[in-house]
């Protein structure tokens, strides 16, 4: 048995809790004690761990080496600790470390007793508010009506205030849209529950928000605030697996809201069970590794079912491959997912869905779903629909619609999908948001994000996907044209184009690929008009014949977009340093004088290194068999 010492130093440097547990699990044989005054341990601290969400802050290894010291166990099945989480020099001689202590086999019903002398309290991670208490590092969060006190062991994201901000809108005006009073409102995964407070605090027309969450200290919390926010009628708190409590409110909430952290799958099939017919889902996903990096097709494939594809469109595609899979996974009980609002935000995406019972329109969902066909080359893109409509019946759709190589350019196909090809907004009902929101809610922190976000898609065109386009020009080693120009030749060819609101500097239009490419011809030789490198993408591109000789790059009033002359924020920077949801163990904990993120792993994988070899030269000292 190693040493005690030698034990904890790989695991003093760990941060996550489950890793924390199968590390000591595997070293000592009394699995189920090591993980009982874990969880105590680590619910002493007061740290970020929730069984849901996942998240510990960093423990002292001085504080978690003595806590260990005391540890004994017997063959009784009596086992105690005695805990001393006092401030401890790190650099004190630690005489006890030595001393190797056996542990044997553990009993169903071990007890376990925890005494602590003192408890360490860390520093909060949230965002704007004032410290209160005196010494007690306790900060108030103030986001819209509400304010709810923040401590270290409730997650609070502050970097998602725009996406609550905004779901206040859509379901205000849902609720108003669909003549809907006494509305039943689930929010599955609520943390700290200010969404759900805020739902009862600044939406009229609700009866109750089912605040449910699976950490008990969260929803003690959720309880709490919903007091001091004076809507502890309406917030009713609830401890329960949010799979599971979606099951069992089946046709029951006339909302559900889902903001897991990652993937949402594992909770779609419970959730459009959830909602009531003509009811709201609303969903989020963080994971956009996964669904807009192209290096994890393959996950990606295996959480949604679809391959994603490294395209500049990337943003849109993910928010694509989550509409189909809501989609797919409505389909089979016989439910529609209508797209009311689908917004690709920061470092997630966030959809709106009204869901409605219609048999017959699940088997037009084909409709909506294609393949999509990027070129390796010159990088046009091309959607293969999996079916059409002949004499009014869904049938199969002919295909491919791209021979082996690119028409363009000569290069071969990347092939991604399925992913949704339909509307992903519905004009209507953003038009009504945005008029709820200049009415009523101009006090909202992100009030003029909001705005201009609701601007730009209101001005998107139904095409699917984008083009980014200093990428286009860089193909054929073109000047960059300028959007307003570059938009108005697609408009005096008689197309439809637009901005997109993932991403700036790109455009969204129904030109036929290869008339896309005559308007960077003809831009082209009119601005550097030498000949190109043989044997590129770019000489290939300008060899073809175009098939439109005139381009009129004149410049059209109407191509200046109308967000742009009122002036919204439409493309907002990061606010802050390491804006993005965090890493699991959350390296902000430190606070904001704290080391950062890249100091906190410098000699990281040394330090392993080194710990590797002692364990090896410890283990050649060690006596053999003659």
């Amino acid at each position: 048995m190693l040493a005690l010492k030698q034990v904890l130093k790989p695991v003093v440097a760990v941060s996550n809790f489950r890793r924390t547990r199968a590390t000591l699990t595997n070293t000592f044989c009394c699995g189920c004690v090591i993980e009982s005054k874990l969880r105590q341990l680590f619910h002493l601290q007061s740290l970020n761990f929730t069984s849901r969400r996942g998240f510990v802050s960093v423990l002292s290894p001085a504080v978690l080496a003595k806590s260990y010291r005391n540890m004994s166990c017997d063959s009784t099945g009596e086992h105690e600790m005695q805990v001393d989480v006092r401030p401890i020099d790190p650099d004190e001689d630690d005489a006890n470390g030595d001393q190797n202590q056996e542990c044997s086999s553990s009993t169903a019903g071990s007890s376990v007793r925890l005494q602590a002398h003192e408890e360490v309290s860390s520093s909060s991670n949230g965002g704007g508010g004032n410290s209160v208490g005196g010494g007690d590092d306790i900060r108030v969060i103030s986001e819209g009506m509400v304010k709810i006190p923040q401590s270290t062991n409730i997650f609070y994201n502050p970097t998602q205030e725009f996406n609550r901000d905004m779901s206040i809108v859509v379901l205000h005006t849902f609720l108003k849209s669909e003549s809907k009073s006494d509305a039943t409102i689930l929010e599955a995964m609520s943390a700290s529950g200010i969404r759900a407070i805020r739902y009862a605090k600044e939406v009229p027309g609700i009866a109750k928000v089912i605040a449910n969450d699976y950490s008990e200290s969260a929803v003690e919390t959720i309880k709490k605030n919903a007091e001091s926010n004076q809507v502890g009628d309406l917030v009713q708190p609830s401890f329960a697996d949010a799979s599971c409590k979606m099951y069992e409110l089946r046709n029951a909430a006339t909302v559900v809201d889902i903001d897991p952290y990652g993937t949402p799958t594992p909770f779609l099939d419970a959730a459009v069970q959830c909602v009531q017919e003509d009811g709201l889902l609303m969903v989020t996903a963080t994971d956009m590794a996964v669904l807009a990096g192209g290096n994890h097709a393959d996950s990606c494939f295996a959480k949604y079912g679809s391959m994603s594809l490294k395209s500049k469109a990337c943003h849109e595609i993910a928010l694509r491959i989550v509409i189909h899979t809501v989609q797919s996974s409505a389909n089979r009980y016989g439910r529609v997912a209508i797209p009311l609002l689908s917004l690709s935000v920061d470092f997630y995406v966030r959809m709106c869905f009204k869901i409605i019972r219609s048999p017959k329109k699940t088997k037009q969902s084909a409709l909506n779903t294609s393949m999509i066909y990027q070129c390796t080359g010159c990088k046009s893109i091309t959607l293969q629909p999996l079916a059409v409509v002949k004499k009014g019946h869904t049938t199969f759709a002919q295909g491919p619609l791209v021979s082996r190589k690119c028409e363009i350019c000569d290069a071969v196909h990347h092939v991604a999908g399925p992913i949704w090809s339909g509307p992903i907004h519905n004009k209507d009902f953003v038009s009504k948001m945005i008029h709820e929101v200049n009415d009523r809610y101009s006090y909202l922190g992100t009030y003029e994000r909001i705005k201009g976000m609701l601007g730009l898609v209101q001005e998107e065109i139904d095409s699917p996907l984008y083009y980014e386009v200093s990428e286009l020009c860089s193909i054929v080693k073109a000047s960059s044209i300028p959007l307003i120009q570059f938009r108005s030749a697609i408009m005096n060819l008689g197309y439809q184009v637009s901005l997109t609101h993932a991403e700036p500097n790109t455009i969204k239009t129904n030109i036929p690929n290869s008339s896309l490419w005559d308007i960077l011809r003809a831009w082209r030789l009119q601005t550097n008009p030498k000949p190109m490198q043989p044997d590129t993408v770019g000489h290939r591109v300008m060899a073809r014949e175009p098939t439109i000789k005139d381009i009129d790059f004149t410049i059209r009033p109407d191509a200046k977009p109308l967000s742009q002359n009122m002036n919204l924020l439409r493309y907002q920077t990061n606010p802050e340093k390491y804006w993005g949801p965090g890493c699991r163990d959350n390296f902000k904990s430190h606070g904001e004088g704290g080391p950062s993120k890249r100091e906190l792993n410098q000699g990281k994988y040394k330090a392993k290194k080194k710990f590797k070899n002692t364990d090896t030269q410890d283990d050649s000292n060690k006596p053999t068999d003659s």
